[in-house]
């Protein structure tokens, strides 16, 4: 069973419909990309993106 933060448990269940490569995902913890600053500039084909950490503790990214 995996789980979804914030909002419990998600059961599994067969022919869910996860590819591989949806099921090989790597999670990487918000602070490690923030590493202790509330914005982040990401490249992304050519174009910047800005992850932000909000009051709320909430992840906005805007390009």
């Amino acid at each position: 069973m995996e789980l979804q933060q914030g909002y419990g448990p998600v059961p599994e269940t067969e022919g869910s419909g996860r590819s591989d490569s949806a099921a090989s995902r790597r999670a990487v913890p918000s602070e490690q990309l923030l590493k202790g600053a509330r914005e982040l500039v990401i490249l992304h084909d050519g174009c910047e993106y800005v992850l932000r950490l909000t009051r709320q503790n909430k992840l906005i990214l805007t390009k």
